[in-house]
């Protein structure tokens, strides 16, 4: 049997204190093991990271994911100080990488909540789900100037990864409310031609908006040229539990199904599966999405993460057009079905 450098599954908090993934997952063998290979080589460099997962899971299990998906696209992600939360040797070289999620508030339905019991207003969830990733854009560069003239740090990419753990309906979430934070681009505006075809003829622009706070929410944070050293976010709304069930490694239960579209650029259509998780594969990076900033002094090269599934957003300022790079298949939806939902 291998050995990982992290047990996460002795208890190190009280039951009472324990996050309910957590409780449900150390029933579960198979489903622990990829976690534990995740852990392969992750350095646990302020020695609490154990109690953390136990008690509120959703940021270190982001965290576990990207050093996996990081070695998946052929870097080396390194941990040698408290900050960044990585440094990935990289082909182009050094990039510095920031995780971050985003969670439900006081008062707010927690994500873990059965989504039977929790309307959805699509509108509303937009709205909530863009407040939370501008604060959380926000809140991370601001950490990140704190130290990014450190000599481990300084003249090097920053990489700002994020994922939505903010409601029961986060695995609804796809590009669209990245878009507003960083571009103000909402939803695209076409003309059907003649021969029917259609043309996008520019986007729905979103300066800002007011919550039902009366909070001002500002958005557009790579049309600032004051934010290019922010090369560049990956945002993966797919980095769900149920992106174990594509570990070839993990043993499988025979009433386990997976549901997934993905979409072809080819044709514009979607392909739909619905198979056993022994015959279902992705990558580790499939579903995700790098939007880069126009005016990064900095850039992340982009292909080690297209050619793994993940699509590549570029924005001109100057005439207000967004580009995307889609690998096909594209990973557009997935969600699981056993014993548990995730």
């Amino acid at each position: 049997m291998p050995t990982y450098s992290l047990d996460l599954w002795t208890p190190q908090v009280p039951t009472v204190d324990q996050h309910p993934h957590f409780r449900g997952l150390r029933n579960e063998t198979a489903t622990r093991g990829c976690l534990d290979r995740w852990t392969d080589g992750f350095v646990d460099i302020d020695n609490d990271f154990v109690p953390k997962f136990q008690r509120s899971f959703s940021p270190q299990f982001w965290e576990l994911y990207l050093h996996a998906m990081f070695k998946s696209l052929g870097f080396k992600p390194t941990r040698p100080k408290a900050h960044p939360d990585f440094l990935l040797n990289a082909p182009q070289g050094v990039i510095v990488a920031e995780a971050k999620v985003t969670e439900a508030g006081p008062g707010q339905t927690p994500e873990w909540t059965n989504k039977s019991q929790v309307p959805f207003d699509a509108d509303q969830y937009r709205e909530m789900a863009t407040s939370k990733l501008s604060g959380a854009v926000k809140g991370k560069i601001n950490s990140y100037r704190k130290y990014s003239a450190e000599p481990h740090v300084k003249d090097r990419p920053f990489l700002l990864c994020l994922a939505p753990f903010d409601h029961p309906w986060f695995i609804v979430q796809h590009a669209r409310s990245m878009w507003r934070v960083l571009y103000q681009y909402d939803q695209p505006m076409f003309h059907v031609s003649d021969s029917g075809n259609m043309i996008e003829t520019g986007h729905k622009r979103v300066e800002s908006f007011t919550t039902h706070s009366g909070s001002q929410v500002p958005l557009g944070y790579f049309l600032d040229p004051a934010n290019a050293d922010v090369s560049a976010v990956f945002f993966n709304p797919r980095a769900t539990l149920s992106k174990i069930f594509s570990d070839p490694l993990r043993e499988h239960h025979k009433e386990e199904r997976v549901f997934a579209s993905w979409y072809m650029v080819s044709t514009g259509m979607f392909a739909r599966q619905d198979v056993h998780p022994s015959n279902y594969r992705e990558t580790l990076a499939d579903g995700g999405y790098l939007l880069q900033n126009p005016y990064a002094t900095k850039p992340i090269e982009p292909e080690p993460f297209f050619n793994q599934g993940v699509t590549v957003f570029s924005f001109d300022p100057t005439a207000r057009r967004m580009t995307a790079r889609t690998p096909e298949p594209f990973l557009f939806e997935r969600t699981t079905c056993n014993e548990r939902k995730y």
